[in-house]
């Protein structure tokens, strides 16, 4: 590949991701969180203390065409995103709620088919059960809630921060609607599963880790400028770097979601690299947090800025004229 074919290509990823409707897809979320009145942090999950504990709980959708084409899958990836979230902070997921729409008693069914599948893998206990059976449309929304001892937040990573991400890749490629996916989770045990998940639950106990994030619908690099958002930094990534797997075309790659993926923030690569390896990760360190708020992506000896947080928001946040000071801090140094 020639110099001028590798900044071709890496002015076609950064505008692909950035189009990418899982991606894109997010630009909604501070308007409305706005309305809350909050500081929002922009997290996989929130949290609160419960004596010695921190109960931690996250809430989640599966897209309507993904459960239009494959109800089944849609229950099942229900439970899997939610888990996935509060694994981030370091939580051991406990318990899960749901509520599923469809005039389809055959769609219905086979949503609970799949949720039951999932649940019975990661050992939750099902809290709360709503149906719509009169709906105009097919869904499916859940939420699971998870315990902890330590959290890993979103919001922490530092400039100098090594960014290490643990990617499980014993799986395979599919896609529902517009969502691609890699699937490693459906053919294991449960075993094999809390395996994994035991990985980031030891190094939150450790607190090894500054900052974490699961690479969720906006793919790699798109779930890594989330987590540079929520802290108010930049980053350097390498996307020669990013273990994947064989004979994949890398934008196929960059933008899919992976049931057990996280990147993780910290100053201790070498010891959380161990302890994710051991537990049945692929990791690499990719990159590394700057404080310019830039992220930039760089290929091979070329590079490209992906997306510049001094100027643009993933999650649509704007400066607008007298904003009321208890606003700042939600969307400071954004215009």
């Amino acid at each position: 590949m020639t110099d001028s074919s590798e900044a071709i290509l890496l002015t076609r990823i950064v505008k692909e991701i950035r189009e990418y409707r899982g991606f894109t897809r997010k630009s909604f979320i501070a308007e409305l969180a706005r309305i809350f009145d909050v500081d929002c942090k922009f997290d996989d999950a929130g949290w609160f203390e419960a004596g010695r504990e921190k109960i931690v709980v996250t809430t989640d959708g599966i897209a309507e065409e993904f459960v239009k084409e494959d109800p089944w899958s849609a229950g099942y990836y229900s439970v899997v995103v939610n888990v996935n979230d509060v694994v981030a902070k370091g939580a051991k997921p406990v318990g899960y709620v749901s509520v599923i729409s469809s005039n389809s008693q055959e769609n219905l069914r086979k949503m609970v088919e799949g949720i039951k599948s999932a649940i019975d893998k990661y050992g939750l206990k099902v809290l709360k059960f709503h149906t719509q059976p009169d709906s105009t449309y097919n869904s499916v929304d859940a939420a699971v809630v998870g315990v902890a001892k330590n959290i890993i937040p979103s919001s922490s990573a530092s400039p100098n921060d090594k960014l290490l991400l643990a990617v499980d890749m014993d799986g395979y490629f599919g896609s529902r609607g517009w969502v691609r996916f890699f699937d490693s989770t459906r053919d294991k045990s449960s075993n094999d599963v809390w395996k994994l998940i035991d990985g980031m639950i030891t190094i939150s106990e450790k607190r090894l880790a500054n900052a974490s994030r699961d690479i969720s619908t906006p793919g790699f690099i798109g779930s890594i400028a989330m987590l540079c958002e929520s802290s108010c930094v930049g980053a350097r990534i390498q996307l020669n770097r990013i273990p994947k797997p064989k004979d994949v075309d890398l934008l196929l790659w960059l933008t899919s979601y992976p049931s057990s993926s996280f990147i993780v923030s910290t100053t201790k690569s070498n010891e959380c690299r161990k302890i994710l390896q051991n537990h049945g990760y692929k990791t690499e360190i990719v990159g590394e947090i700057t404080k310019d708020k830039k992220i930039v992506l760089i290929y091979k000896g070329k590079n490209k800025v992906f997306l510049d947080l001094e100027k643009e928001s993933i999650f649509g946040m704007k400066r607008e004229p007298n904003t009321p000071k208890k606003y700042k801090t939600f969307i400071k140094k954004f215009s």
